[in-house]
């Protein structure tokens, strides 16, 4: 029987059921190769703690990506941003694999992986531009389970298989295997992705933009400055020590945790000021100011920047100190926190996700907000629990097990749903924009929470600070009461 259906390639290839699961498993590959790699590969480098701690700076990309977020809706089409970006993934994996082999190499492996953070985070714009492209609001809702599921595949292999890979066979075959993995998947993207829009600006007009004179006078006066700065061996000084002497968490503050703070401050000034922002922008006549503009003209929008950003922060907190709660106080070897983490919490977090996903596209967002919200969080508290033992180490295996498990289950809840809000807060017309706004507010919550949390918990303890990890969660929960969309999409005329 042949394929009614018209051109060579089986129908099969452009059913959403197989992009949505290998363009988001795509998105997590890189991704947790930046995020979660790094700070492995330099500690078996050698590097110091601060080195290691520094490599939160390599997610900056994903905090800064909604500048030009606007770029993958104006040139080209989110099919070509995505594929071009595939292959410069694949390339800097394979030659990360031949930095790797040396420790005198820090700096350049460094520089690789800010490049490889940049285009991933550019990959993301595009695969999330091209999701909300490609399906209608019923289809997003009924994929955002495989799309959550594929992403979170990615990250648990990466974790878990190709750290074994790096004990096995060393840092080279490790990344030629990831570089490997990038290829097979931008080679089934060539052949199988639809075209689902008309494309925009030639990306000539862009090259031409970006070669300008006076960016590459400035691009070329930051690298000296960096480079000059880390060959001199000038410590910097802020003359804060005064200020910040009585506050331990302040006063040691990483460099990337005073980078995160920084972007907080911004923001919360942003967000007092978005009606003065909002007049600038709406002056300006390209498409790239109104993206932001038509954003920010959804209702309540302050309510929704600040849920964007707060989401996150109480799970990242948790997830940064895990491993080494479990390790120093619980006695949990290395190989029990991989199998119980690396696949049955992995299983447990897609089911989640899944059961989420399709919860929600049944029932709607508003029904299952709270209950997903409410166990994504509060889960937090079974770790504050361990903690308040007198010797954590006495707790029994299958007790932890347990409560790692449901953990995961309940952050898989609450991925569905991150992923459905965050998808009705795009504008139509400027899908890839908007959701690198989104995203990138989620991220900055991240690395905040990420820089500061080893200091934190060290000041505090493992009882107070996991019992923090929750009440920073209770702003965004407060924030479900006031924000739009938990019913479908609100324009401005809506409210």
């Amino acid at each position: 029987m042949t394929d009614p259906a018209p051109g060579p390639r089986p129908r099969w290839w452009t059913k959403p059921r197989a992009w949505v699961t290998t363009t988001y498993f795509a998105e997590g590959w890189p991704y947790a190769v930046v995020n979660n790699l790094a700070e492995v590969l330099f500690t078996e480098l050698g590097a110091g703690l601060v080195v290691v701690g520094l490599t939160s700076i390599f997610h900056l990309p994903w905090n800064l990506k909604f500048l030009w977020g606007p770029l993958i809706d104006d040139y080209e089409t989110k099919r070509r941003w995505l594929l071009a970006t595939e292959v410069v993934l694949s390339v800097l994996l394979l030659v990360l694999g031949f930095l790797s082999t040396s420790s005198s190499l820090l700096i350049a492996i460094s520089a690789c992986f800010i490049l490889l953070a940049f285009m991933s985070a550019t990959h993301d714009g595009a695969v999330d531009g091209y999701y909300l492209e490609g399906l209608d609001e019923e289809g997003q809702a009924r994929w955002v389970g495989y799309r959550a599921a594929a992403y979170r595949v990615a990250t648990v292999l990466v974790l878990g298989q190709l750290v074994v890979a790096a004990d096995a066979f060393g840092w080279f075959w490790t990344f030629a295997i990831a570089a490997a993995v990038m290829a097979l998947l931008t080679y089934y993207h060539h052949r199988a992705l639809p075209d689902v829009e008309t494309p925009g600006r030639p990306i000539r007009e862009l090259v031409r933009a970006l070669l300008r004179p006076r960016l590459l006078t400035g691009a070329a006066v930051l690298a000296a400055i960096i480079v000059l700065w880390r060959t001199s061996g000038v410590q910097l000084d802020f003359g804060l020590e005064g200020i910040t002497s009585g506050i331990p968490v302040i006063r040691n503050l990483p460099v990337g945790g005073w980078i995160g703070l920084s972007f907080l401050v911004v923001l919360v000034v942003a967000i007092v000021r978005l009606s003065s922002i909002k007049a600038r922008l709406e002056r300006r006549n390209s498409s790239y100011a109104q993206s932001f503009v038509h954003f920010l003209e959804q209702p309540r929008i302050e309510a929704v920047l600040l849920f964007l950003l707060l989401f996150r922060t109480g799970e990242s907190l948790l997830q940064k100190m895990r491993y080494p709660f479990l390790k120093n106080e619980v006695g949990m070897t290395l190989a029990q926190y991989g199998y119980i983490n690396g696949n049955i919490g992995w299983g447990a977090s897609v089911a989640g996700t899944l059961l989420g996903g399709w919860l929600i596209a049944r029932q709607g967002l508003r029904r299952w907000v709270w209950p997903f919200v409410l166990l994504q969080n509060g889960l937090n508290l079974l770790y504050w629990w361990m903690a308040t033992h007198q010797d954590p180490s006495q707790i029994a295996d299958e007790v932890v097990g347990g409560i790692m498990v449901a953990e995961h289950f309940g952050a898989g809840l609450g991925t569905a749903v991150f992923m459905v809000y965050t998808m009705r807060c795009c504008d139509p017309r400027h899908k890839a924009a908007n959701m690198a706004v989104v995203t990138s507010l989620m991220s900055l919550g991240f690395t905040l929470a990420g820089a500061i949390s080893g200091d934190l918990a060290e000041s505090l303890g493992f009882e107070t600070y996991f019992l923090i990890s929750f009440f920073v969660t209770v702003p965004s929960m407060l924030l479900l009461l006031v924000v739009p969309h938990l019913d479908g999409r609100e324009s401005r005329a809506d409210a």
